[in-house]
């Protein structure tokens, strides 16, 4: 039990090992909802993944996809907010992980400091999973647009994959309870071409993930 341990402790592996801790987490925890809240869930679309690092654009209605992803893309570095550092273990294990910090209320410095990591980790070969509205969002809601999105997609250059799902249905937001179904999460066609990303293109994309992720909730858009 000591070496598997203390292998969590060695800086020269680049996170890899954490990240492998919390896969084993992430299945478990899935099993357990599967198991005990009959919450089970399907991926779709899962073609339009490109085989190189790419932005995988996810709406956003619960702490579900925050780990479910985990599982379905390999190596995934996540963009999550600074504040959850704090958290006890679950904090270390995001900063051993090499996952992707952001301080919302930091500003330039704060976007710069975003990009930074983001290029590290993709140069990698890692996909960085990002949520286009900032932070979660109920049911049939839309967020605000997270602008500095727009700096980093067209600073990287990497394609953007929008996400949809319907997981808010089954594990609402601000909700201790889980209800039993199935969370369909879909990834849809590639945006290849994001040299000239902008507030626009990322407006749009909101719009899509959301729309989609309207009718995965059967919920009808006008």
């Amino acid at each position: 039990m000591t070496v598997p341990i203390s292998i969590l402790f060695y800086r020269g592996d680049d996170g890899r090992y954490a990240r492998q801790v919390s896969r084993v987490w992430s299945r478990g925890t899935t099993w357990l909802l599967a198991m005990i809240c009959g919450l089970r869930y399907r991926v779709e679309g899962s073609e339009n993944i490109p085989n190189r690092p790419a932005f995988l654009a996810c709406k956003h209605q619960s702490a579900f996809e925050t780990f479910v992803m985990n599982i379905i893309v390999p190596d995934l570095c996540i963009a999550y907010k600074s504040e959850l550092n704090s958290v006890p273990i679950f904090g270390w294990f995001l900063r051993h992980s090499k996952m992707m910090s952001v301080n919302r209320n930091g500003g330039a410095s704060a976007l710069r400091n975003m990009m930074a990591q983001a290029r590290a980790e993709s140069n990698k070969g890692r996909y960085v999973l990002i949520f286009p509205e900032g932070t979660r969002v109920a049911v049939g809601e839309y967020g605000n647009a997270h602008v500095g999105i727009v700096a980093m997609v067209r600073d990287l250059k990497l394609p953007v994959v929008p996400i949809s799902l319907n997981s808010g249905l089954y594990w609402p937001r601000k909700s201790f309870l889980r209800y039993p179904g199935e969370i369909i999460i879909r990834f849809m066609p590639v945006i290849e071409y994001v040299d000239k990303f902008g507030k626009k293109d990322l407006e749009d994309l909101i719009k899509i993930i959301g729309y989609e992720s309207c009718r995965l909730c059967s919920i009808e858009q006008h």
